[in-house]
């Protein structure tokens, strides 16, 4: 009798305890149902628009689902119209049809649509009024137009580069690139300007700014070469131009649009005694100077007893090293040898490289022609640039012609 009362109780027990649960489920999933019903409570469904305004589209969802947020497009203020705006537009677009390929812009200001002068206030520029002073060149000579202006109080030399002309027929069809260097100050770094047009005439319309302190102004020179790319990815030197600065002139011409005819560059040899050509690389890291004698043209040998290169590296006056190649035969010998110097970082203002070809003598060695290349202590023109590449170029070997001069030419630092 007494086991059935047993198995009675047990299974009331577990019956109770089971709706138990059963109520405590149901009581947790009805709080946690109103509680999301009040926080949607919070959230409005219409969202509120100023009465000054009218809104361009407006979106909205009769539900939220997990992670809903209501979205709409900011209303957009209409503005009376302007009667002196629309008169400038209606004039800006009838000189748009008079001159369609001057209003060209790369930055955030122009001038009067001619050039564009990135942050430079427009109003200190003064554009060229006359056709004359866009006058194309006579001859072959290549014209680059420019402006200078120098800023005294903030120390700074702005460059506008404008435009070329007169490219020659093997350019138009590549890309044209202007290199920019300030000397001596800034002789180890350049800006570059890439036209924004191919053709004879190219457009550049690029701003550039040179750090130049007041006492150094008379002292400094601005250099720019123009290059052609051609289609072996080579640059090509057109010619150059060397403008030395004068704080009076610099005042005098702040902001007129100025030219200069470059100074073309021929790959036949410029100097009588020939031509050598010479690949340079500066390792910092291992303070170790390349030079890579590959080979001349156009000497003119004495007798046939053959070339060879003296390779000195100087520190202001004083030799530090000398190293010889072998001995070529011919009037345009091969030598591709290559050459080794040690040369400290910091020395490399004050270094200079100084190659001669000589014919070997039983007496004394002839000479026939010698180059100096070096900064700017030391070298002007492409024997300044090929240093200057060899330093801002570590990861690979410059090659360059130099011609040959006289030793009665070769001159000292300066």
């Amino acid at each position: 009798m007494a086991d059935p009362l047993v198995a009675l109780a047990c299974g009331l027990s577990a019956a109770f305890l089971f709706l138990l649960l059963f109520g405590l489920s149901v009581y947790l999933l009805w709080r946690k149902r109103r509680t999301q019903m009040l926080y949607r409570g919070l959230i409005p469904t219409t969202p509120t628009i100023p009465r000054c305004t009218t809104p361009v589209l407006q979106t909205q969802s009769s539900s939220y689902g997990s992670g809903g947020v209501p979205f709409f497009v900011p209303p957009r203020f209409k503005k009376a119209p302007n009667l002196k705006e629309g008169k400038e537009e209606r004039e800006h677009a009838e000189e748009w049809e008079l001159h369609p390929d001057l209003h060209t812009q790369r930055g955030s200001l122009t001038v009067r649509s001619w050039f564009p002068l990135g942050s430079i206030r427009p109003d200190l520029y003064q554009l060229p009024e006359e056709p004359s002073e866009w006058t194309l060149p006579n001859g072959s000579a290549v014209r680059l137009w420019f402006a200078l202006r120098y800023q005294q109080e903030r120390e700074q030399l702005v460059v506008s580069l404008l435009r070329a002309a007169n490219l020659p027929a093997q350019c138009q069809g590549n890309v044209t690139l202007v290199k920019l260097q300030l000397l001596p100050s800034d002789e180890r770094r350049y800006r570059q300007a890439k036209a924004r047009r191919k053709g004879c005439h190219p457009q550049f319309n690029d701003t550039f700014v040179f750090q130049v302190s007041n006492s150094c102004v008379d002292q400094c020179s601005l250099t720019m070469s123009m290059y052609h790319v051609d289609h072996q990815k080579k640059h090509r030197l057109v010619g150059q131009v060397l403008i030395p600065l004068r704080y009076s002139e610099l005042k005098e011409t702040a902001g007129k649009v100025q030219w200069r005819d470059l100074d073309s560059e021929s790959d036949q040899p410029i100097s009588k005694n020939g031509d050598i050509q010479v690949s340079l690389n500066y390792n910092q890291s291992l303070h170790r100077l390349t030079v890579v004698v590959l080979r001349a043209r156009g000497l003119q040998c004495c007798s046939d007893a053959g070339v060879c290169a003296q390779v000195s590296l100087k520190i202001h006056t004083q030799v530090v090293r000398n190293k010889w190649t072998a001995v070529a035969k011919g009037n345009n010998p091969s030598f591709n040898e290559r050459l080794t110097f040690r040369l400290l970082p910091m020395q490399l203002d004050t270094a200079c490289l100084t190659l001669q070809l000589q014919q070997p003598s039983t007496e004394e060695p002839v000479l026939l022609g010698i180059v100096v290349i070096g900064p700017f202590m030391y070298a002007r023109g492409r024997e300044l640039e090929h240093w200057n590449d060899m330093v801002s170029k570590p990861q690979e070997l410059v090659r360059q012609w130099h011609p040959l001069g006289s030793a009665d030419t070769v001159q000292g630092p300066q």
